[in-house]
């Protein structure tokens, strides 16, 4: 099996990472795990130019790899902190350029012909409800045209007061069965 992770958080071994390596351990070591991180990536912003609503593809040739990956992916795990109540930017920057797969099934093609599911994990500082709730609405609509099906999601929430527990990590290994 081919896993994609994509890691929403800017800080290495923080909760999100932690709870991305508990729920990668559910798997054996056969599986092919690629692990990617928008903060790393340096994602240009769609600027709406129109160019995938008329054309195959995007004029911005910077997520050609992602995309690459992301079409050999059997699973998709996404990870995200609650940032202002969605995810940070270059998340977002991240599932707004999956504008060109909307564009795509509005002209009746399915570039992804592979079904995949995705499972989603959201840490939060505080409550984090309504954000996760937001981020929730972000990844099922971005990967809807990507022939991919969010088939569950957790929230940890309060991580700025404590440290992640057991209860925690169980809850995010739980996700394993949903792919």
């Amino acid at each position: 099996m081919n896993i994609l992770v994509i890691n929403g958080s800017p800080r290495t071994l923080g909760s999100c990472d932690r709870l991305v390596s508990s729920l990668l351990q559910t798997f054996t070591k056969e599986d092919g795990i690629k692990i990617l991180k928008p903060f790393e990536m340096n994602i240009t912003p769609c600027n709406a130019c129109g160019y995938c609503k008329a054309a195959d593809g995007c004029s911005k040739k910077d997520m050609e790899d992602f995309f690459a990956y992301y079409g050999q992916a059997d699973v998709v795990i996404v990870a995200s902190p609650v940032y202002n109540y969605s995810m940070p930017a270059p998340m977002k920057a991240l599932f707004d350029r999956f504008q060109r797969y909307y564009e795509a099934a509005e002209r009746g093609e399915k570039p992804f012909t592979r079904p995949k599911t995705a499972v989603l994990i959201v840490t939060a500082g505080c409550d984090g409800r309504i954000g996760f709730e937001v981020i929730k609405k972000q990844v099922e609509g971005g990967l809807q045209n990507m022939n991919t099906k969010l088939t569950a999601s957790a929230l940890i929430s309060g991580t700025d007061g404590r440290q992640l527990n057991e209860a925690d990590y169980a809850k995010v290994r739980e996700l394993a069965r949903y792919l």
